[in-house]
């Protein structure tokens, strides 16, 4: 199979070669050997990685049948506590963060969720003399997208002021848009069963990524959860892998000893 990198696995008695991304900086083609392989990815990334011959397996050409959505992160600043909804007072001062500190959901405004990283990861974002700093995800950002950012921030901020009113009077003295085309997988009807399991039929190459099967849907924390599913199932192949490892060697020492006697035959020539 062609590709920038090859690796060896073994999927029930047939070796089968995986082609392996090549970085950015890459400039040679790079052999990775190891007991397992984990990719952890969202869904055009692991489309991108597969070879085209797993599709002629149902479980990994399923796949295929998820399609990333746009997704747009904005970041608001303010001089004061947005969500500091019972001490006016509080949401004005500066001296000490104030709000609901939570990861939070809503029905009534274009980003699905949202929270004030200044009180719930404060070691990176809380910063002294500063207020909020919201962090909105639009999905799907489809309607977004073709926006300029200081329209975005326009809309987003009176979404913000609707379901926090005594936010306003606040103001936003700093902003940042991120888009990205594909993200999160387009959830439909139907859709659900074309999520992967973590295990897949290859014995020594698993799944993971907030796209595959688990309890939550599409977020950081069904990321989470799928990552601690994949290495339970690792875990649980230990033996196997391990007699994998032996069968592999194995073949590899074929291989090499094949090609030792090739060389010694063309350098006699």
């Amino acid at each position: 199979m062609e590709g920038n990198g090859v690796c060896k696995v073994m999927a029930g008695s047939r070796l089968v070669h995986q082609t392996s991304e090549k970085s950015d900086c890459a400039t040679d083609k790079k052999v990775v050997k190891a007991d397992a392989y984990v990719v952890a990815c969202d869904v055009p990334g692991i489309k991108r990685l597969l070879p085209s011959q797993w599709r002629e397996s149902k479980f990994f050409d399923n796949i295929y049948e998820l399609v990333g959505v746009p997704v747009v992160t904005v970041q608001l600043r303010y001089n004061g506590w947005v969500t500091e909804l019972q001490d006016l007072e509080r949401s004005r001062q500066l001296r000490q963060a104030s709000g609901l500190d939570n990861l939070l959901y809503t029905p009534d405004a274009d980003f699905s969720c949202f929270a004030d990283l200044a009180l719930t990861s404060p070691e990176d974002y809380y910063i002294e003399g500063q207020g909020s700093l919201l962090q909105c995800v639009l999905t799907p950002g489809d309607p977004y997208m073709s926006l300029t950012n200081d329209k975005i921030i326009e809309r987003v901020s009176k979404q913000v002021l609707a379901l926090f009113p005594s936010s306003q009077g606040l103001e936003v003295i700093w902003s940042s848009v991120v888009k990205i085309a594909q993200s999160l997988y387009r959830e439909g009807p139907g859709k659900d069963p074309f999520r992967p399991d973590q295990k897949t039929p290859v014995k020594n190459f698993f799944l993971a990524g907030s796209y595959t099967k688990q309890d939550y849907i599409d977020s950081m924390e069904g990321a989470t959860l799928s990552g601690r599913q994949a290495s339970a199932y690792i875990c649980d192949a230990g033996e196997e892998l391990v007699a994998l490892r032996k069968k592999l060697a194995a073949v590899e020492s074929q291989e090499s000893a094949k090609s030792n006697t090739v060389t010694d035959e063309l350098s006699l020539v």
